[in-house]
């Protein structure tokens, strides 16, 4: 038996039918906060949205620091469910999405070279309305 032969027969043997359906898989999931409220673009097309995701961690120090990420994400209007959630998504809520993300590389007008991601959401979730804020009686 050739090494090649070996080699094939040992992948084989790894590979089960489940193992292949998950290669290359791109499946992001993110919650966070709307910066902004949603929004209808590409004459009516897609819902644009940003949330933020924020991350606590301790320095050095023993101090707790936040950094944060701002995620853009578009709903196609073809996904009617995830769609019709994403439209009335408002600033502060709380969402949960579920896409495929996508990223792209331009150059701006200054001659540099820039990349972008954007998450192509198939599935919204309104998690969490932002809270209103009480009046208190004084």
């Amino acid at each position: 038996m050739s090494e090649n032969q070996s080699v094939d027969t040992y992948e084989k043997s790894q590979n089960t039918g489940d193992e292949k359906l998950f290669s290359d898989t791109n499946i992001s999931t993110k919650t966070g906060r709307l910066v902004r409220d949603a929004e209808i673009v590409g004459q009516g097309k897609y819902t644009k949205l940003t949330i933020a995701c924020n991350k606590n961690y301790k320095d050095q120090q023993g101090e707790i620091k936040t950094t944060t990420n701002y995620i853009n994400a578009l709903v196609s209007i073809n996904l009617k469910e995830a769609f019709e959630v994403a439209k009335t998504l408002k600033k502060g809520d709380w969402a949960y999405l579920k896409g495929e993300d996508r990223s792209e590389t331009f150059e701006t007008a200054e001659g540099y070279r820039k990349q972008a991601s954007t998450l192509f959401a198939y599935k919204v979730l309104l998690k969490s309305p932002k809270a209103e804020p009480t009046n208190s009686p004084e």
